[in-house]
């Protein structure tokens, strides 16, 4: 009887124990068999009447037999038959948690050994140790009892990860009947694109390699890599953040909400532009935005851009001529403009009071100076009666006190950049990417010369998964089309096809390409049709709506009715797309 009402406790305890850590609940469970064992020697000592002092005494007795009997030195005789085998497998468990302690490096890596040897997919993690850990956390959570490897030349000092810690020489021994995961972390300087090459010189050996690495931002956006035997998944510390900020916060479904609905057939229009106000321009507000510029590639009801930008940080002048270097075409937008103040400064707070934004983000690099700026700003804004911004705030280290003090506040955001959440579906389940590879394969069934995903340039592909992100605005604009008669809705995909047209060019704009002048091109190209020069980034199409008709194509409204195909496929059944 004491045998299964110690079993069925275990059971629960460990049940109860199942999220938290390996170490933790190690300990738990063998303060529990302490325990346990202490109740079973004091209750056979127990007997009415006893004094006070003979309880005390009692218990002292059993606190000091419990720790014997676990250690095989107690007397099972003063139970039943059954209790030797409960202080058996409280020894066992003892033990192991002894050895797990301190031996914990050892036994890890002899449980990795075992699952490399057994398992057909493997993780392989570079980066710093606090992003590698974060994200072996959360792999665990998602995949229990992985293979992971965690690849570092640095002796750890600190607690080991759950992984198979080992240097680059590993690479060297990967195998052709293995599936691999490689996760390359953020590194300094372009460590991972070297790495990079390196696994693309395994990948033509044959090895499976799927790959999700961190570069530097602004080389994501300017450079085109290919790297075709790598199932590649290339993104910036950055453009992840910035990513799931607007996945949740569109400009659109703001403007949505303030504007009135659309006429029936009609996209929506906003009757004034959606206003966003930079402060600071290091590289986290430039991807900021250059994907709200991509966002808001719609127009409004008078037909002008719908997107106002104001840029305020000190020392401007260097970091605006480094951004209009890589992107010229921004110097021609119309609704940016810029500010060249001290944060905080009275023409910083001026400019502020004197315009009404709809967003407002505070990134400097100085982490308490963007909390304090977001504090002022929240009491400036709190004065109007209504159409108060959005604050998001930049963290890059780590503030407890600031979340906790704004957190109950609405209007305020917290963006921690330098912790991003390294989880395993933003990095190895990657749904929009698998989308986006659904999106080339319907190109490729209209093509025969359209090749495989992985051959496409880290531009090309980038294309593809942009096309997929906008799908929430596509649908924001289009709003409710169920009473439509085809009529009416082949009209409103045409009014969508447009916007595609226009966030199509604002893509491109945000990577560095200009127009290519129709009178530019050459007798060759526009008998070929060949609108584009790769290596210059200009692209002919690049131009209005109104003037793709007169473009070299094969065959006359072929240009926008890609356009238009790639709107209407979101209010067609699956398989006619």
């Amino acid at each position: 009887m004491t045998l299964i009402v110690y079993l069925l406790c275990f059971a629960l305890l460990s049940f109860l124990l199942r999220g938290w850590s390996q170490r933790f609940r190690s300990l738990l469970i063998t303060g529990f068999n302490f325990t346990f064992a202490a109740v079973m020697f004091f209750l056979v000592q127990v007997r009415p009447g006893m004094t006070a002092g003979e309880v005390f005494a009692a218990v002292g007795s059993a606190l000091s037999s419990a720790p014997a009997a676990i250690a095989f030195q107690g007397n099972a005789a003063l139970f039943g038959p059954d209790v030797s085998y409960v202080f058996f497998l409280m020894s066992l468990y003892t033990i192991r948690t002894v050895l797990a302690l301190f031996f914990r490096g050892l036994f890890v890596r002899a449980r990795m050994k075992w699952r490399l040897l057994t398992r057909k997919t493997i993780y392989i993690v570079t980066g710093a140790r606090k992003d590698a850990a974060w994200f072996i956390r959360d792999l665990n959570r998602c995949r229990p009892r992985s293979a992971v490897v965690y690849l570092t030349e640095q002796d750890p000092g600190e607690a080991p990860l759950d992984a198979y810690e080992t240097g680059a020489a590993f690479l060297r021994r990967l195998k052709r009947s293995k599936d691999y995961q490689l996760l390359l972390l953020p590194a300094e300087g372009q460590h991972n694109y070297q790495r990079l090459i390196e696994l693309e010189e395994l990948g033509k050996q044959g090895i499976s390699l799927r790959v999700t690495a961190f570069l530097d931002n602004e080389l994501l956006r300017t450079e085109d890599m290919t790297f075709p035997h790598l199932d590649l998944y290339l993104l910036s510390r950055e453009r992840m953040v910035v990513e799931d900020f607007l996945r949740q916060n569109l400009p659109l479904a703001r403007l949505r909400q303030l504007g009135p609905p659309p006429e029936t057939g009609h996209i929506f229009r906003p009757q004034a532009p959606f206003s966003l106000c930079l402060i600071g321009f290091g590289a986290f507000s430039r991807e900021f935005l250059l994907q709200t510029y991509e966002n808001t590639a719609f127009t409004t009801a008078a037909g002008s851009p719908a997107l106002e930008v104001l840029a305020a940080d000190s020392d401007l002048a260097g970091k605006k001529a480094a951004f209009l270097s890589d992107f010229p075409h921004m110097a021609r937008t119309p609704g940016l403009h810029w500010l060249d103040a001290p944060v905080p400064s009275d023409a910083l707070f001026q400019a502020l009071s004197e315009r009404r934004f709809h967003q407002v983000l505070i990134a400097t690099p100085d982490t308490e100076e963007n909390v304090c700026l977001a504090l002022r700003l929240r009491r400036l804004f709190a004065r109007r009666a209504s159409d108060q911004p959005q604050l998001v705030v930049a963290l890059f280290q780590e503030d407890a006190g600031a979340v906790a003090l704004l957190k109950s506040d609405s209007h305020v955001s917290f963006q921690q950049v330098n912790q991003c959440q390294f989880t395993y579906e933003n990095l190895v389940v990657r749904s929009a990417d698998r989308q986006a590879e659904e999106l080339h394969r319907r190109y490729q069934r209209g093509s025969l010369f359209t090749p495989q995903w992985r051959e496409l340039g880290a531009f090309t592909q980038a294309s593809n998964r942009a096309a997929v992100w906008d799908i929430p605005n596509k649908l924001l604009l289009a709003g409710d089309t169920s009473a439509l008669d085809p009529q009416a809705r082949e009209a409103l995909c045409w009014e969508l096809a447009q916007y595609e047209h226009l966030r199509w060019n604002a893509f491109h704009f945000a990577r560095g390409w200009l127009p290519l002048p129709l009178e530019e091109m050459t007798p060759e190209e526009r008998a070929q049709c060949r609108t584009k020069r790769p290596g210059e980034k200009r692209h002919a199409c690049l131009v209005d709506w109104d003037q793709l008709d007169a473009l070299p194509q094969k065959e006359p409204g072929l240009l926008k009715r890609y356009d238009y195909e790639n709107a209407a496929c979101l209010f067609l059944p699956r398989e006619e797309c």
